[in-house]
Formats: C-alpha cells, sequence, structure tokens
C-alpha cells in the first residue's frame, strides 16, 4: 500500500512557476503598474536642461517640441510605455486651428491597463498648416503637464507665432489683395494700350485697337478718369490721321 501511494503522488503534476519561495529567497518582482511607470518618467523628466532660443534682439530659456519630444520619447520606451493620439474634435476660425485629442498611454507588455488624458490645442497659420500646429501644440502642453516639465517660456511657437485673424479679417484682406492685383493689371494694360496708340501709323490701326480694347475700356474696374484719358487719346489721334488725310 505504501508503495502505490508513493507512485501515485509522484503522478500529480506540479504546475511550473507555482512552486512557493523557499526561506530566504527574494520572491519574483511584480510588474509596475502603469501608474508607476508614469511616475518614473515623471520623476526622470525632471532633470530637462532648457534651451537658448533666440527671439529677435534677446534670448529666452525654453522648451522647443523637439527637444521635449527628444527627452521624453526614451523615457517611455525605457518604461514600457506607448502613447496613442485619437483626434476629438477640430474647429477652424480664420487662419487658426483648435484640436481636441484624446492621449491614450498604455503598457507595451502583455497588460490592458490604460490611462487616457484629453487635452486641447492651437495653431495658427497663412497656410495649410494649422492643423498640424494645433496637433503639435496639443502633445507638447500635455507632456509638459503629464509629466511636470516646467517652462515659463514656450519657446519655438512664441518665435514662430501668427497673428490669429477671423473669417472677415481675412475675407477683407484677400479683398484688398484682389483689388490690388486688380489695380496692377490695369496699369499694366494702360501703359501697353498707350504705347500701341501713340504709334499708330495709320487711322486704321487705331480703329483697331479700339474695337480690340473695347472691353477693358467699358468695365467697371476701369477708373473714370483713365477712361476718359484714353478716350481724349483716341479722339485726338483720330483727328491727327483726319487732318492728314485732308492735306
Amino acid at each position: 500500500m505504501a508503495s502505490e501511494a508513493t507512485c501515485e503522488r509522484e503522478r500529480v503534476a506540479v504546475v511550473k512557476g507555482n512552486e512557493p519561495a523557499a526561506a530566504g529567497e527574494p520572491a519574483a518582482p511584480q510588474a509596475r503598474s502603469l501608474k508607476q511607470r508614469l511616475a518614473d518618467i515623471r520623476d526622470e523628466c525632471a532633470g530637462f536642461t532648457k534651451d537658448d532660443i533666440k527671439m529677435g534682439n534677446f534670448t529666452i530659456k525654453g522648451h522647443t517640441f523637439e527637444a521635449i519630444l527628444s527627452e521624453v520619447r526614451p523615457l517611455l520606451h525605457k518604461h514600457g510605455v506607448d502613447v496613442e493620439p485619437n483626434l476629438v474634435e477640430r474647429t477652424y476660425s480664420g487662419n487658426r486651428c483648435d484640436v481636441l485629442v484624446d492621449f491614450t498611454f498604455e503598457r507595451t507588455d502583455d497588460s490592458d491597463e490604460k490611462r487616457t488624458i484629453r487635452w486641447g490645442g492651437a495653431g495658427t497659420d497663412n497656410g495649410d498648416k494649422a492643423f498640424a500646429k494645433a496637433g503639435t501644440n496639443a502633445l507638447k502642453e500635455m507632456l509638459k503637464k503629464r509629466f511636470l516639465i516646467t517652462d515659463r517660456d514656450d519657446a519655438k511657437e512664441e518665435e514662430e507665432k501668427i497673428e490669429h485673424r477671423t473669417d472677415s479679417e481675412i475675407g477683407r484682406e484677400r479683398a484688398e489683395q484682389a483689388r490690388a492685383q486688380a489695380d496692377k493689371a490695369i496699369q499694366k494694360w494702360a501703359s501697353a494700350f498707350k504705347a500701341a496708340l501713340s504709334t499708330a501709323k495709320t487711322l486704321d490701326d487705331v480703329k483697331a485697337l479700339e474695337r480690340e480694347n473695347r472691353e477693358q475700356l467699358t468695365s467697371d474696374a476701369l477708373p473714370a478718369v483713365t477712361r476718359d484719358f484714353f478716350v481724349d487719346l483716341i479722339q485726338r489721334r483720330k483727328r491727327e490721321f483726319e487732318i492728314g488725310d485732308d492735306r
């Protein structure tokens, strides 16, 4: 009987890794929680040094987006943390874009632990980069606040700051630009038309020039003083040729 009991005990499988630690041996280390990892990253961010940023005729101490990312990225990798952005909202006002982004931190090991931070950002640009600037601003400010990276001066954003303008202001500016372009075109046409009339060699040449430029002469965009000038010049040139023919 004793022999059978012994054999039975030998056949009982022992799950690997479940053995209790022997006396005096350290227990297996527990995986750090996401909260602990983020706290460790925050502590290491305390040593960030500010850059000297040229601002016109003076220099300030600050953190550029590139500097913050270059410091935080290796710490995220070191502590096994990933961050994923998810756009929540995007709005435009003139040349300014405002965004709301969810940044989700998660562990890179076999864990579903996550933490999401919602942060806003804004960017202005006279081209098509306002959205990209807004996203960059949101990420930078979120990282600064989450990891307590103090910065009294925002460096590159201030250096490249573009004044926010409303839709009506942009509309007025575009209208002014359109008027300026139209004025330039009229001046160019008027110069060429005047030269052509002045050098016309026959009455038929003057009449042909008048026909070819009738649309410009009758355009509402043509200033009255310019129209009157050309009407007078055309009549004078016609009289010159008519008088010459009479002789």
